[in-house]
């Protein structure tokens, strides 16, 4: 049988052990905090410098948009357009040996001050290197600011070209009547 005075040590002892697991407990805590929250403090550091570098190059992007818009086709409120762009990718087409059976102008859509015209091609054949010269010129062309949004081609069996769809999105400004 234990004395009280070896109780009280022993329970006094065993106060002891475990304020020091509690303080290596919170120890160890505290550290995994502290890394987390490093780490969400370089991510928060790296985004808002990204996003001065973007901040900075502001007049930049606008240059370019203003440029780009102004070379943008620009066509009365009014006018229907799609037999315009239809024409045009038709003659860019045939220049490069694409041939287009089936195509179909989509509805306009409204993006900020651009109108952009979507036209999908179900039907059409072509080499690969009709094919690339094609969306090589109409992505580039002065004719236009056409862009191809889906491109899905496969060989024919039969003939050796390629035969898929595509779908090429037509961009340009509208403007009434009175302005310049």
């Amino acid at each position: 049988m234990k004395s009280l005075k070896e109780k009280a040590v022993l329970v006094a002892l065993g106060i002891v052990l475990m304020y020091a697991f509690a303080v290596g407990f919170w120890f160890l805590h505290a550290q995994n905090s502290w890394k987390r929250a490093q780490k969400k403090y370089e991510n928060a550091k790296k985004t808002y410098q990204s996003e001065c570098a973007l901040i900075a190059k502001k007049n930049q992007y606008e240059e370019e948009y203003e440029s780009a818009k102004a070379h943008m086709p620009v066509f009365d409120v009014n006018k229907s357009t799609d037999t315009v762009w239809l024409k045009k990718i038709d003659e860019l087409a045939e220049r490069h040996n694409v041939v287009i059976s089936t195509r179909k102008a989509e509805s306009e859509v409204e993006a900020g001050e651009v109108t952009e015209l979507p036209v999908s091609v179900t039907g059409c054949e072509c080499s690969l290197q009709g094919l690339v010269k094609f969306m090589h010129e109409l992505e580039n062309t002065d004719e236009g600011m056409f862009d191809i949004k889906a491109l899905n081609f496969k060989p024919n069996t039969k003939t050796g070209y390629l035969r898929g769809t595509f779908t090429v999105t037509c961009a340009y400004t509208r403007k009434f009547g009175d302005e310049e």
